[in-house]
């Protein structure tokens, strides 16, 4: 892969959650971003990531403000007190037309997530020349490692769990 015009990193924060969980670890987002980009800069991070309630609000203040801190914009809604909700997926769309819009021919995109909806999005990412890299673990219930079909339509895959140890947080509660 050459080096790419610019590099943006999109995070499924419900898939980051379920990775946290099963690799037992919280992990540096900044970090694994510049580990997927080989040390080039990233030109934009965004963390997708609705809030269901007040308690899921008050769990994700800190990491919030630490995305923040640490220049990634976090974008997601608030859901009202009587509103249905989707339970997973949420993201997914707005996810996809960010990485399409803000990504042209040339360009680098790294995806955190596994959801085989996201397929049609790795397919445009080759159609349309951007490479992608997709991060997850394949260490994992078949629930949470990615689909095939993610694995099939990237470009490069990071398996988190081989590289813990380099982004895994170490002073995490």
């Amino acid at each position: 892969m050459s080096t790419p015009k610019k590099a943006i990193f999109l995070i499924d924060g419900s898939h980051y959650d379920r990775l946290r969980s099963v690799l037992e670890t919280p992990f540096d987002l900044r970090k694994l971003g510049e580990i997927a980009c080989k040390d080039a800069p990233i030109d934009s991070a965004i963390y997708f990531r609705d809030v269901r309630d007040d308690k899921e609000e008050e769990r994700q203040h800190s990491l919030f403000g630490w995305l923040k801190h640490n220049g990634f914009v976090v974008k997601g809604r608030a859901h009202h007190r009587d509103e249905p909700r989707e339970r997973y997926g949420t993201n997914l769309v707005e996810m996809a037309i960010d990485g399409l819009l803000a990504a042209d021919p040339g360009d680098h995109v790294i995806v955190m997530a596994a959801d085989a909806k996201l397929a049609p999005l790795f397919s445009a990412f080759r159609d349309y020349g951007i490479a992608s890299t997709l991060i997850s673990t394949l260490s994992a219930p078949v629930t949470i490692a990615p689909s095939p079909l993610l694995l099939d339509r990237t470009d490069r895959f990071i398996d988190v769990a081989g590289i813990l140890p380099r982004i895994a947080l170490e002073n995490a509660a």
